[in-house]
Parts: structure tokens; sequence; C-alpha cells
């Protein structure tokens, strides 16, 4: 008779989260299973190599017959098989074939009887050391209602690249578009607990809370790695960069040009640009500030964009011209960014003389959500592109306007005689 493997329902949001995080570039993700009866639990190990996630599910209710044992099972079918059984409310029960050979099979069955079937080989190693290491870490302690509060301050901050809680220096320390800043520790995170971490850190720190039976969360950083766990379920995060961000100093910029413009203006120019091939392969939009407007371009061999931005306000000290790269201004995120029909972009100066183009939101007029390096354009040859096009834009204008007064008048005319 097979043994089985029973999965309570309390588990599922975190195995999906495991195996949601799969790397599909690598050449075989594996999930691990290690079985032992007198520590009453069954693990499952998994998710991306660099990033690991484990999961205990307790050995009280298990199948008793059940062998200690530690093996790896190809983890692409088994999400697709475990996806599959959720999607159809089916309980999840595996059989465990133990064969005379020596060899192990797990058998999984789909809601209408069809067949999931996986060779069992060795532990994968990684997963092996991942297991010792982290029932080997300090950690600290934090409620989760407590761990909550923290969730709420840094979600003001978003979007962010890093999140870290001073309780020595009673600040918080937020990076984000790679430049730093640092704010008064507010009152419902003092003494709470030291914290450093990413987007996807709190992304895990928000997933645990919210789908957690314990009271309290344990939180360990070393190694550029953050590790959180309930004692049932952990995560493991990588903080790259981490090194990079204690050691930075805030920027003081300088703004230089301050602009409100219209979204849909910026966006379909930057769309009808990246659909023209020679635009797009020569890769170069200007932006030209002169008289209080403001206006892109992107420039090809034969092929020429310009349009006005249909600016609201504009804050210039002189008339310049700024060259963009169109790939990166393309890859910003601006409509589903706000809600709002305009968009506040900065020329921020930086004290080396570097400058980037930065774009925010309403939720945070001082910090910008993203940007991108932008330099000053000095060539005459662009400058007198720019302003030929201007003026062509600009009589375009005069012209339309001069028809449309010409019609207003024409049907006056024929109203007063009849």
């Amino acid at each position: 008779m097979m043994k089985k493997i029973f999965i309570d329902k309390y588990y599922y949001p975190h195995i999906t989260k495991m195996l949601d995080s799969f790397n599909k570039k690598e050449r075989l993700p594996l999930l691990t299973f290690i079985i032992n009866q007198a520590a009453n639990q069954i693990c499952l190990i998994g998710g991306r190599s660099d990033e690991p996630t484990m999961v205990k599910l307790p050995f009280d209710g298990q199948d008793p017959t059940l062998q200690d044992g530690k093996w790896s099972i190809d983890a692409d079918m088994f999400k697709y098989y475990f996806h599959h059984c959720l999607k159809n409310v089916l309980e999840i029960e595996l059989e465990v074939d133990e064969q005379t050979s020596g060899e192990t099979y797990i058998i999984g069955y789909t809601h209408d009887q069809a067949v999931r079937h996986w060779q069992c080989g060795p532990p994968c190693q990684e997963h092996l050391a991942y297991f010792t290491t982290i029932e080997n870490k300090s950690y600290q302690c934090i409620s989760v209602d407590a761990l909550t509060s923290i969730l709420d301050v840094a979600e003001s901050h978003r979007p962010l690249e890093f999140f870290q809680i001073d309780k020595a220096n009673n600040e918080i320390k937020v990076q984000r578009d790679n430049d730093v800043s640092t704010f008064p520790m507010p009152n419902v995170l003092e003494k709470k607990v030291d914290l450093v971490t990413n987007q996807e850190g709190l992304s895990v720190l928000k997933h645990v809370c919210s789908n957690t039976q314990s009271d309290s969360i344990m939180i360990n950083v070393d190694n550029e790695q953050l590790t959180v766990t309930d004692g049932q379920h952990y995560y493991s995060r990588s903080l790259a960069s981490l090194t990079d961000f204690e050691n930075k100093s805030k920027v003081n910029y300088e703004t230089e040009v301050k602009c409100v413009v219209n979204i849909s203006s910026l966006k379909t120019e930057i769309e009808t640009y990246t659909r023209v091939n020679q635009i797009k392969s020569n890769n170069m939009s200007l932006l030209y500030i002169i008289n209080n407007e403001a206006y892109i371009s992107g420039f090809g061999f034969t092929s020429d964009g310009f349009n006005s931005l249909s600016a609201l306000h504009i804050s210039a000290k002189k008339n310049i011209l700024y060259n963009i790269n169109l790939k990166q201004l393309k890859d910003i995120p601006i409509k589903d960014i706000t809600g709002m029909k305009s968009m506040v972009l900065r020329i921020l100066k930086a004290p080396d003389g570097s400058r980037k183009l930065g774009f925010y939101n309403e939720h945070d007029s001082k910090r910008p959500y993203n940007s991108i390096p932008i330099t000053l354009d000095t060539s005459s040859q662009n400058l007198n592109a720019m302003e030929k096009l201007r003026l062509v834009l600009i009589n375009k204008k005069k012209i339309k306007k001069r028809v449309t007064s010409n019609r207003i008048l024409l049907a006056l005319t024929r109203f007063n005689r009849l």
C-alpha cells in the first residue's frame, strides 16, 4: 500500500509563493522534500537558487507509515499540478511509491484522475545547505502588529529600492531612484527592530504577516540576504547592493528646470518615435525649453518628429536644449504611475555637473519616482533644427487660428443677413 503526504490548505499560499518564485531560466528547478518524523516535520524547499523558500508541514496528521527521507523532484510540473489542484478546489494528497529497487516516485492525481508522476532524485545540495543554515541563524523577533506598522510606513515611501530602520540614530533611510533620503523615526516605529530590506523583501514581510497564525515574526539580515520566518515558513531574499546603499550619502540636486506637462502629449510622442525604425535606431530625443514652452523631438536620419508638450507651467532660468536616450525614456512608466492628466518633470543637476530627468507623481512632489540620465546639448546644428521645427509649428498654429477666425467671421456675417 502506498504511503501518503497530505498538504493542509493553510500552507497553500506559502507553497504558491514558493513555486511562483522559481526562475524559469534555471535548467531544472527542483523541489526538495525532507521528512523527519522525530522532529515532527516535513520540509519543502524550493524557489530561486539564490532566494530559496522553505515550508514546514507538521508530521502530526500525516501517514504514520511514512519513513524519514530526503529527495528532490522536478518543480516545473509540480507547479502546474499544484495550481491545477487549487483551481479545481482539489485537496492536495501525494502518494509515495517506494519500490523494491530502491527508487522512489511521487504520484499526484488531478480532478479528472489524470496522473502526474515524478521520479525522486538525490536531494538538492543547495537546499540541504539552506536547511542547515537557517536553523543556525540568530533572529530578531517582532510582533505582527508592530511589523504591520513598519510596512505601512514603508508603503508611504514607495516606489523604493531600499528601506532601513536605524534604531541607533532614530531615523529611517530610504533609497529611491538610486538617491538616498533620511527621515525622523515615526513614533509608531520607535525601538521596534533594526531592519533593512528592498521592495521584494517588503513584499515577503507583507505576505508572511497576512498568512501566519503566529503573533510574531523573526527577521535576520546577513551576507546581503534577508530571511523572514514565523517558525513554519522561511523566506530568504537577496539584498544585492546593500553595501552600496549603506555607504551612499544624499546628493543635493539643484532644480535647473521644472515643468508641468500634459501626460497624453508626452506618452503619444514617445510611442510615435519608437514606432519609426530610423528614429528608434538613432535612439535620440531632444527636449527644448524656450519662451516658457517645452518641446520634444525624435530625430532620425531623414525623418524627424516634433511636438509641444502643452506645458501648464515652466520654471527655467534660460532657453536650453537637452539630449535624451529614447530607449530609456520609453522604459519609464508614465501613465500607469499616476491618475493625473499632467505630470511634473524636473531637470536635476548634481554637484558634479551630471543631470537627470526626474518624473514625479501626485504622492510625492519632492522625490522623483524614477529618472533617467540627461545631458546638456550644445550642438548648434541640433539647436537650429529644433528652432526650425518650432517655427513651423508656430506658423501652422497661426494659420489654423486665422482660418478659424475667418470661418467664425463668415458665419456671423451670414447670420446678420438673415
